[in-house]
């Protein structure tokens, strides 16, 4: 009796989760709002600074903020506070009942700048690292070649081996271990000193003590997490355990194989492969293990970045709580209207396939948030959009990212002058951005995207195989330079072409994929005819790129899931087991699917150049279907026709799809009466408002412009004949009026078209807000606001602050006050800004009404 009334109340669950779910935003998180990475410059916080500060963030919309201590700002040092000391901590406790307070997260770096290391790190336990000498003597000499002085100090010889030559000749070659003596980046206050051996467990412990002291002795709670950025320790290719170790583990003695390890003997690289997968073990279980475990005593969570470091990225993602992947500069996708600044940006060398590394361990593994480090060197300073950030975050949300940070925004006292206090590589989502203003706007975006993608669990059609042994193989460099292989964003093209190759050619059937490591291989099941991870998660099938070497180890682990196994990019085998997503295949969009309790949901950016509109069915099976528009918060029914489901889409746009296998849906299902964007030349009518009288007046400008533009058309403000204009920062406010019959109200909506805008507006018609528009396609439905008879149009319009920190570097201002590198160029050059040229500020095209007789069903 008790099994059937559990039953009857699991369906009636069910059963009213489906209209809620189909009408109904998720219940958003702190987690599903966003975070950002908080440099504190110097930790020179006072109370009252830091409490505006949060309260600032927490009406903008921000979730969580990430302290990374940093260095200070020049002539400040009188208020900076020493890393870890009582009144750090102090200032961390009173933090943190600030944050409770604004319903925001509170995590940390566990350390100042990166990588960790500082003040107590000894130059035993620091960064360490193989020195060879390799010399050619007569039989029984010694060799003449020496230590450089500045290793003499910390190397030490490990061994020494001969080699005859021939002819009473014979080659030696001596290995020592030294010390790297690199230095902790960018430290705060109390944070210098050596990066520790990430791959010494005893130097980890210790380093890690220095907080256990610090947090017992203050009362200060641990943050939620610990969070550590991207392994950038530099040379660093040995530990002293490492000769014991690599014997223990692989079987042999390295040290009577030199030879092959440095390249000098060909044995295909497999001493070399041996020596790196001894030290992923090392940097896995002395360092990302521990580290995890230490933060799991204290109740806190890890998040962190395993790009960069000499060791299997999935395994290494897959050991800490939250794994983080990187996005470093801007996208070239070509969507319509996006702003491309040329000259000004860097490519974004982390594509699909190393976007989603850190996705596919957490899928794998059951984690439930996939963070990343968004917008890196996206542009130049003061020069990056809320509408140049939207198409990256949507490649990333593809990818599996469900837990975005900002990079960044700086701690600075409402009281220093414009620009504040800075950081040298930053989008800069902070209050003193012109930006800002609008962001709030960007961050219901991303709350609304992230509760879907942080809800269910991942949908992803296959497993593909990491071949790193095969990568670990490949030696690119000779002798000593060539050991060390780090898996850093900017060399994967070098590292792993095959590999990447392969998951292009995999994306472009349709289907979606996570990775996997040998580790993660052996836990795998066979379950009710699917894959099914150590997670949890369900997969249709396991894909061996083509290249890969099928060790006896591997053939083992695969012999136990043939049926499920895809050799190569084989288009009829990858058919046989899983369903392609006709939208990425014919529409060629980006979309991620996953489950939830009641069905799927999808989303889905059209990250092209060409707006689309098509009947298109899915991948799986559905009844009812719902369209959420993440832009505005509103909902709509989809249009169902012969099992397909209307897909219309701008270049840019982006939209979450609810599916059902509940509820059947009839074909033709009538839309809300909302319009269609207009598409080029199938809009329907229009009204040009551009050549119309328009008055000019601001809002907010720094510096202050005083007058009223009276404009014959429509013209940005940097163009006028008035000086303060032409460098302000701020809100220009465009206003104009215009009549309406009362029969072009009737038979068909209409859409106001604001072209090309610098850089968001918020429009008003007739004193009703119809919203912000901040991306392309800079559109915005009029609903009911248009009325017969005369109506008045109002654009309030933010530009960037490009133009006025330009115009300071002409005035010789002195802002740059900022430490050690200061502010710097996209390619890390000292730089200052008199020669930019004018940024266009407000509205840079045609401004239209459309009308159009459809209805919208992605809106």
């Amino acid at each position: 009796m008790k099994v059937k009334r559990s039953a009857i109340l699991f369906l009636l669950q069910v059963a009213l989760c489906i209209p809620l779910l189909a009408q109904s935003w998720p219940e958003a998180s702190a987690e599903a709002r966003a975070g950002v990475r908080w440099w504190w410059l110097g930790s020179a916080l006072n109370d009252a600074d830091m409490r505006w500060s949060l309260q600032e963030y927490a009406r903008a919309g921000i979730g969580t903020v990430e302290i990374t201590p940093i260095y200070g700002v020049q002539g400040n040092e009188a208020n900076e506070l020493s890393f870890l000391s009582p009144p750090w901590m102090k200032m961390l406790h009173d933090v943190e009942q600030e944050a409770q307070a604004d319903g925001i997260l509170v995590d940390m770096n566990c350390g100042t700048g990166w990588p960790f290391g500082g003040p107590l790190t000894p130059i035993d336990e620091a960064a360490c690292k193989a020195v060879f000498l390799i010399d050619t003597v007569a039989t029984g000499d010694s060799p003449s070649r020496q230590l450089d002085g500045k290793e003499r100090p910390y190397a030490q010889l490990l061994c020494e081996r001969r080699y005859p030559l021939g002819g009473h000749r014979e080659q030696v070659i001596q290995l020592y271990q030294s010390r790297t003596q690199q230095m902790v980046k960018r430290a705060a206050p109390g944070g210098e000193g050596y990066v520790i051996d990430h791959f010494d467990r005893q130097a980890v412990r210790h380093y890690l003590e220095r907080f256990d002291h610090a947090f017992a002795q203050s009362g200060t709670p641990l943050p939620h997490s610990f969070f550590n950025d991207s392994y950038e320790v530099y040379g660093a290719n040995w530990t002293p355990t490492l000769l014991r170790e690599f014997r223990q583990r692989r079987g042999y003695a390295l040290e009577e194989r030199l030879r092959e390890l440095l390249g000098l003997v060909d044995d295909g690289n497999q001493v070399l492969s041996d020596y790196r997968e001894t030290l992923s073990d090392l940097l896995l279980e002395n360092f990302t293990q521990q580290w995890t475990a230490w933060a799991h005593s204290h109740n806190s969570l890890t998040r962190n970045q395993a790009h960069g470091s000499p060791a299997n990225l999935l395994d290494v993602y897959a050991a800490v709580d939250i794994p983080e992947i990187e996005g470093f500069g801007l996208s070239v996708l070509g969507i319509k209207g996006l702003r491309t600044d040329d000259g000004f940006t860097r490519r974004n060398d982390s594509d699909v396939s190393m976007l989603k590394y850190a996705s596919s361990a957490a899928h794998v593994t059951g984690k439930r948030f996939t963070s990343s480090e968004t917008f890196t060197w996206l542009t130049e300073h003061f020069r990056t959009s809320l509408s140049q950030m939207k198409p990256d975050l949507d490649l990333m949300f593809t990818c599996g990212v469900n837990r975005m940070f900002f990079h960044g925004t700086c701690y600075s006292p409402p009281s220093a002058p414009w620009p504040g206090w800075k950081f040298y590589a930053s989008v800069d989502m902070s209050p003193t951005n012109s930006i800002w203003r609008d962001a709030p706007y960007l961050m219901q975006y991303i709350e609304r995207c992230q509760s879907f993608l942080q809800m269910g669990q991942p949908d992803n059609d296959f497993l593909v195989y990491l071949p790193v042994r095969d990568m670990w193989r490949q030696r690119l460099a000779p002798g000593e330079r060539g050991l060390l292989m780090q898996f850093d964003i900017h060399s994967m093209a070098r590292k792993a072409p095959r590999f990447i190759s392969s998951i292009r050619r995999i994306d472009s059937l349709g289907y979606d994929c996570d990775y996997i490591s040998d580790r993660q291989l052996q836990r795998v099941r066979v379950v009710d005819g699917a894959l099914v991870t150590e997670g949890g998660t369900r997969y249709r099938g396991l894909i061996i790129p083509s290249g890969t070497t099928l060790s006896p180890e591997l053939e083992r682990l695969l012999s136990g899931l043939a049926p499920f196994v895809v050799y190569g990019e084989d288009e009829t085998g990858m058919s046989r087991l899983a369903v392609a997503e006709p939208m990425r295949t014919r529409l060629h969009l980006r979309a991620i699917r996953r489950r939830n309790e009641v069905g799927y949901h999808y989303f889905i950016a059209n990250l092209t150049p060409d707006d689309v509109d098509a009947f298109i069915p899915l991948a799986v099976p559905f009844a009812s279907v719902t369209w959420f528009n993440p832009m505005d918060g509103s909902t709509a029914p989809a249009l169902v026709a012969g099992g397909a489901i209307r897909i219309r889409l701008r270049s840019g746009e982006s939209r979450i799809l609810v599916v059902s296998p509940n509820a059947p849906a009839k074909d033709d299902i009538a839309a809300p009466a909302q319009p269609l964007p207009a598409s080029g030349e199938s809009a329907g009518a229009f009204i040009d408002l551009t050549n119309r009288p328009w008055t000019l007046s601001f809002l907010e400008s720094a510096p202050r412009v005083e007058r009223t533009f009276r404009l014959s058309r429509l013209q940005t403000w940097e163009t006028l004949d008035d000086d303060s204009a032409r460098v302000t920062m701020g809100t220009g406010v465009y206003t104009t009026t215009f009549a309406m019959k009362r029969c072009d109200l009737s038979g068909g909506s209409w859409m106001l078209e604001l072209g090309d805008v610098r850089e968001s507006a918020r429009v008003y018609l007739n004193g009703q807000f119809l919203g912000c528009a901040w991306a392309v396609p800079f559109s915005l439905p009029c609903r009911d606001a248009l009325k017969a008879g005369r109506n008045t149009l109002r654009i309030e319009v933010t530009n960037l602050p490009a133009n006025r920190i330009a115009h300071l570097d002409r005035m010789d201002v002195p802002w740059r006050r900022m430490k050690e590198i200061n502010v710097v160029d996209i390619n890390y050059r000292p730089t200052k800004y008199v020669r930019w040229t004018p940024v266009p500020s407000g509205l840079n095209s045609e401004v239209r009404l459309v009308r159009s007789g459809d209805s919208i069903l992605a809106r």
